[in-house]
């Protein structure tokens, strides 16, 4: 049993850098009161958010820092289970999460969810909906199990029965299930894999044995055609490589060609240029009769002079120009007749370089027809080989075949498992058993509150309302007292059966605002009489606007008040 001892909270919603704390083993009941916002509810909050990290009432996480100071929320709540003490710190701005056992921190090398998931499960053992449904009745965002789906209702009685176990095993079962069925269909792929590999090698074994002596006979024709083709090849290319060393005898000059054609173009460029100069000469006696230099006459026998030297010196040089034409074209002639010969050359190296890939390929091919020679001379080795895989093959085909057999057991006592672990197997008997007490206890309640019908779940959770006269009614065809009451006498059912079950059970019990809404004074107090009669078994908080009419019927009595815009206790 979860015992909770101190709830304590600062810088939480309207609470202020001040730690508010509430005692909640002090009295067996207790009246919480306080004007609209005065913070009341607050206690709420700070429980699921201490125990679960989520707000009770739907508040968003950031907006459950004080609004005023903005830093240092922290809510802190201290039980014992059995023999073990427990405190838990979480808060925000910093952000805190601590689990302290016996005064010491547990490991928080795991991530937060992981570390949550610890608290849920190993400690508390009950989830945010079961505590919902056991520990509190609030009227603010609070969902009623008759208000819950079908599959949710299912999980809260799993968990308040101990039996969500069954569900976890399911889950691994179906996995392990799932995980046989994959192996199964590999082990049929390998299995047929080892089938055509065995059909291949026997087919191998079977042509193999068909090869004759008659296949080595073609083979060796092909080869002797094949050699005569490369002796003809070779032949032709000898007589291409003689009329290329020919040709190139004929043209033993063609470096020296380009040379010499290119030094007298030169040279008659050069003859040009002294034909220009010498115009020049004769042009400027010609042009002027006195010197630009030194202001003197240039006489007339000088002029004639200076013409007749000139005429003799441009003949001289006409003549070496018609020479050296005459020697260009002879020269670019032979640059001619060079330049065929070379793509002659050129013709017949192409020519013999296409017979040297045509005897390339015959010599592949020969090697090619040996290396079949080869094969079949080498048959009755590879056919023993060849037999050898079979035989390994066979092997692993049976053990392919074993281990599936193995399989198909394991999934026979999976599936077995897994029907049995299913909603319809070992739970549903589970549930059956309890449904009776289940119901009696329901109706108990709903009769000490004087709403007098039958009401059952069946196996699915679904509910049967039937009044006096049989008539029969649902949930959300009564009023909303009416609802309420039912409401109340699921919640106190829950508990007792948690604690006959010793699951979900423990000592708080917060209503809040129940009795502001549409309870009405007769079933207030015939509620109140059945949480009197709950002794030292539990401590309940009741949250209430009524405080004028109730004070006097509760042993504890806490009033929230806001002083400068903090809630705290008066």
């Amino acid at each position: 049993m979860i015992i909770f001892k101190t709830l304590s909270y600062r810088n939480f919603l309207s609470t202020g850098n001040y730690k508010t704390t509430i005692n909640l083993i002090k009295s067996n009941n207790t009246l919480i009161s306080g004007y609209n916002g005065a913070g009341k509810s607050t206690m709420l909050d700070a429980l699921t958010y201490a125990l679960f990290g989520k707000s009770f009432r739907g508040t968003k996480i950031p907006q459950l820092i004080n609004s005023i100071n903005n830093k240092d929320c922290v809510v802190e709540i201290e039980f014992s289970v059995g023999r073990d003490n427990y405190k838990i710190i979480r808060g925000l701005k910093p952000k805190i999460f601590e689990i302290y056992k016996n005064g010491d921190l547990l490991d928080q090398d795991a991530k937060s969810r992981d570390y949550q998931k610890i608290l849920e499960e190993q400690i508390l053992k009950m989830t945010y909906k079961s505590f919902c449904q056991v520990v509190i009745l609030g009227s603010s965002n609070y969902v009623p199990f008759m208000k819950l789906s079908t599959t949710d209702r299912r999980l809260v009685v799993e968990n308040l029965l101990d039996i969500d176990v069954f569900s976890i095993m399911n889950t691994l079962v179906r996995s392990r299930l799932q995980m046989v069925k994959e192996y199964i269909k590999d082990i049929d792929t390998k299995i047929e894999i080892a089938k055509s590999k065995i059909d291949e090698k026997q087919k191998l074994i079977d042509t193999l044995k068909k090869k004759s002596s008659d296949s080595i006979e073609g083979y060796k024709n092909e080869i002797e055609t094949n050699n005569k083709e490369v002796s003809k090849l070779q032949e032709e290319i000898k007589e291409l490589q003689d009329k290329i060393e020919s040709l190139f005898n004929k043209v033993e000059d063609k470096d020296d060609v380009p040379k010499r054609l290119l030094k007298m173009e030169g040279l008659e460029q050069q003859l040009n240029n002294k034909i220009k100069n010498i115009e020049k000469n004769v042009k400027f006696y010609e042009q002027n009769d006195t010197c630009p230099s030194c202001k003197q006459d240039i006489k007339e026998h000088h002029k004639k002079s200076m013409f007749d030297d000139k005429a003799n010196e441009r003949k001289e040089v006409e003549d070496g120009i018609s020479d050296l034409t005459e020697n260009i074209k002879i020269t670019g002639e032979r640059m001619t007749e060079i330049n065929e010969i070379l793509n002659s050359i050129d013709n017949f190296e192409v020519e013999m370089n296409e017979k040297q890939t045509k005897i390339n390929v015959a010599l592949k091919y020969i090697n090619t027809i040996q290396n079949k020679i080869e094969e079949v001379l080498n048959e009755g080795t590879e056919v023993q080989e060849t037999k050898d895989e079979l035989n390994k093959l066979i092997g692993e085909g049976k053990e392919h075949v074993e281990r599936r057999k193995e399989l198909v057991e394991d999934k026979h006592y999976y599936s077995i498992a897994s029907t049995l672990l299913k909603d319809s197997g070992i739970k549903a008997k589970i549930i059956k058993h309890y449904l009776p007490i289940m119901n009696r206890l329901i109706n108990k309640y709903l009769t000490d509150m004087d709403f007098f019908c039958q009401f059952n779940l069946d196996e699915n959770f679904v509910e049967t309302i039937k009044s006096r006269h049989r008539d029969e009614f649902t949930y959300n065809s009564f009023s909303e007292g009416e609802r309420l009451r039912i409401d109340l006498s699921l919640l106190l059912a829950w508990r007792e059966i948690a604690r006959l079950k010793n699951s979900v059970n423990c000592n708080l019990l917060v209503l809040d605002e129940v009795f502001d809404s549409s309870l009405d004074a007769v079933g207030t107090e015939e509620f109140l009489k059945i949480l009197t009669s709950f002794g030292n078994r539990a401590n309940i908080f009741v949250i209430s606007h009524k405080s004028d009419t109730m004070t006097d019927k509760f042993e504890n009595h806490i009033v929230f008040e806001k002083k400068n815009n903090f809630s705290k206790i008066k």
